[in-house]
């Protein structure tokens, strides 16, 4: 019997066993599968909370269906009838400017419009504003093929104006960023394609808007996004509970790492040993640099060089009467131009059904990334008090929650700064070179869940092969 070790039960821990267990199932190939968690609990930032009828997301609360991976596996373990779409009523987003909620200009796709009529009613751009993004038609490309800083591609594309008041609360909000620093080619690799293949980026998407039928969503194509009903931790529940030739150990990480012609010992820190045939950290890649540094030095330099950050999550459980605004969106997102700490909040009781009983609204508001570095290490005091002081001046909310939630995800979003393509590219050739070893997770082609999914799927199946061939 083949043995693998696979250190993380997050999301790419799961995935990985799961692949691993059904590849090994088709092949009538025996295996055992260890998984290890530092942590007393699966899951990692996907965690839900239930209490006094209201469902609260701790991590992410959805996922996108256009990347098909993270959809496929939940129809894989019987998850189907439970995926649930957005609330048709309410898809729609807004930008906060000016310390007023203004909607997401209909026919913008993230940061560039797709219609000329989007791009010149919205009230977010100047007149001037208007004529610099207007002229993206017509900007030379760039086409040395060197990366470039996001910020560096909106600002040489459609203009600073652009860049400040859409881009960056909308880019640096999924990615809790600094787009002065995040990759192009790594955030935002659809964009950076289109100028290449196009020449620019409207006019590919205005091609793309002649073949397709528009969606009528302003912004991102809300009918995309998907979670389940009973939240985000039920894909964790029901992964754990199909997975096969699995054993969990809880409540204790790998300390040592050792490889010898004999294989590889993984030893955890209460100093049990377990040997295999092969190894998956499937952690972050500055946890796992530790581990790798005393057989590759090499290696571990590139993983402990993909900086984090940190991001705290807070539900607010508000009586409907108690909200003056009237919440017909799905949430919004605050510029960094702002002045606030506050990178966003979404409506979730809007956004999703069965998130909060009838009389109640559930907001989640977010703080931190790379421009409030310490968030996670503020009181919830201070936390609080911030968010309902934003919320008074954005939505007119004047009362105290009936019960609030905070979550600190300490070092939870690995940053794909400038260069990160090559990066990777390096870590994967010094990762061939170990017998046996094998990375994962969300640190390196995606930071979404169907991302982490989909490299995990492909991690499994080299695993697989490495098996087969060391038979």
């Amino acid at each position: 019997m083949k043995k693998v070790v696979i250190v993380g039960g997050g999301i790419a821990g799961l995935s990985t066993a799961w692949f691993l267990s059904e590849a090994a199932k088709a092949r009538g190939i025996q295996i055992g599968i260890t998984l290890v968690e530092r942590e007393n609990r699966l899951g990692g930032l996907i965690q839900t909370i239930h209490r006094d009828g209201c469902l609260m997301e701790a991590g992410p609360d959805a996922f996108l269906s256009e990347k098909p991976a993270a959809a496929d596996l939940c129809r894989s373990i019987g998850l189907e009838t439970e995926l649930i779409p957005t609330n048709p009523e309410f898809r729609r987003s807004f930008f906060v400017w000016g310390k007023k909620l203004h909607p997401v200009p209909e026919g913008f796709y993230l940061l560039a419009p797709t219609s000329w009529r989007a791009l010149w009613w919205t009230p977010l751009l100047t007149w001037r504003g208007k004529l610099r993004a207007a002229m993206e038609w017509v900007i030379p490309a760039d086409w040395s093929g060197t990366d470039c800083s996001v910020a560096d591609f909106v600002r040489r594309r459609f203009g600073a104006e652009l860049l400040e008041r859409i881009a960056q609360p909308m880019v640096g909000g999924i990615y809790t960023a600094d787009l002065e620093k995040l990759s192009v080619q790594a955030a935002l690799p659809k964009f950076y394609a289109m100028e290449q293949q196009a020449g620019s980026v409207c006019r590919a998407l205005f091609r793309k808007a002649k073949t397709e039928q528009a969606d009528k969503a302003s912004g991102p194509r809300y009918s995309l996004f998907l979670s389940l009903r009973g939240g985000m931790e039920q894909l964790i529940e029901r992964l754990s509970g199909v997975l096969q030739c699995v054993e969990s150990l809880l409540g204790s990480g790998i300390e040592r790492l050792e490889f010898s012609a004999a294989g590889w010992k993984a030893t955890l820190a209460d100093q049990r040993t377990i040997n295999a045939d092969a190894v998956c950290l499937a952690i972050p890649a500055n946890a796992a640099a530790v581990l790798v540094r005393p057989f590759s030095a090499d290696l571990a330099g590139l993983l402990a060089g993909i900086p984090y950050e940190s991001v705290v999550t807070m539900n607010l459980v508000y009586r409907k009467e108690d909200v003056p605004a009237k919440l017909n969106g799905l949430g919004f997102v605050v510029p960094v131009a702002e002045g606030n700490d506050l990178v966003g909040c979404s409506f979730s009781s809007m956004k999703f059904e069965g998130r909060a009983p009838q009389e109640q609204y559930l907001l989640r508001a977010f703080i931190g990334g790379a421009f409030d570095p310490k968030a996670a290490e503020r009181g919830d005091a201070d936390l609080s008090r911030s968010v309902k002081r934003w919320l008074q001046k954005l939505l007119g909310i004047t009362a105290e929650p009936q019960q609030i939630t905070i979550h600190r995800l300490r070092g939870s979003m690995p940053q794909y700064t400038v260069g990160h393509r090559e990066r990777v590219e390096k870590i994967k050739r010094e990762q061939a070179k170990i017998p046996g070893f094998f990375l994962t997770g969300n640190s390196y082609d995606g930071v979404g869940i169907p991302d982490t999914i989909e490299h995990a799927r492909k991690t499994a199946q080299q695993i697989m092969e490495y098996l087969e061939k060391a038979a």
